[in-house]
This record gives C-alpha cells, sequence and structure tokens, in this order.
C-alpha cells in the first residue's frame, strides 16, 4: 500500500507519463462538487440525501468515508479530534503532492452538507457557504 501511495503521491507516472506529460498535468483532489464534503467524508459512513425528495436512492452509496464512530454531528471530543486529524491529514497530502491541487469550496473552512452527497437541487443552507461563522 506504501508503494502505491507513494506512486501516486509522485504525479502517478505510470498512468499518465505519456507523451512527455509532467506530474503537474494531472489534477488531484480528494472532494468535489458530486460527493461528500471532506467534512463530510469524516463524519458518515452512509449518504444522507432525504432532503432531495428521491427517498435517499440518488447519490453514491460507496464514497470511501468513515465517520471514526458516530454518524454525523457529534460532541465526543475524541472523535472530532480523529475528524480534525484526518482532515489535515487528507489537505496536506493533496497540498503535497505533485500535479495542481483542486479543492471544493468550503472545505477550508470544515463545510458540512449534512452528509447530503448529491446537493444537486439544494439551493439553500445544505449548499451555500456560510462566511459569518469562524469553522
Amino acid at each position: 500500500k506504501l508503494a502505491e501511495f507513494a506512486t501516486r503521491f509522485t504525479g502517478s507516472a505510470d498512468l499518465f507519463d505519456r507523451r512527455g506529460r509532467r506530474p503537474w498535468a494531472s489534477v488531484n483532489f480528494i472532494t468535489a462538487h458530486d460527493g461528500f464534503t471532506l467534512r463530510d467524508l469524516v463524519s458518515y459512513n452512509e449518504k444522507h440525501n432525504i432532503a432531495n425528495g428521491e427517498d435517499n436512492r440518488d447519490g453514491s452509496s460507496n464514497d470511501g468515508s468513515c465517520n471514526y464512530g458516530e454518524e454525523g454531528d457529534t460532541d465526543n471530543a475524541e472523535v472530532l479530534q480523529i475528524r480534525e486529524r484526518q482532515m489535515k491529514n487528507l489537505l496536506a497530502t493533496l497540498l503535497l503532492s505533485q500535479g495542481t491541487p483542486m479543492m471544493l469550496a468550503g472545505d477550508e473552512r470544515a463545510q458540512s452538507q449534512g452528509g447530503n452527497n448529491n446537493t444537486y437541487c439544494q439551493d439553500n443552507e445544505i449548499t451555500w457557504l456560510d462566511w459569518e461563522n469562524d469553522p
């Protein structure tokens, strides 16, 4: 696993080193507009898309997420500490990897969409960025 990580971390030459392409030709990301936010990636094991009106059938059921013992928001200090550390680990990996980093707006502030990983129809507080409150 470490060798695979090292290969990806250094630009995935096995996949992209064709016709002289350099590592910065790849775009690296953890989260995007489709799927969980960074905070939700470390807070939910399951999608929570009820607000979309499709009986939670929409969106991916395989986001590679982990809630570290409690689903969603919690007051458990241990779980919160692990989640914060994991978000920092993921962001550090993204920013230090060779290639062009792409970040989802709001991930820098630990924005949550309440576990909704398919917010295409949410023009409300679920997707709006809250710039008033500190994360």
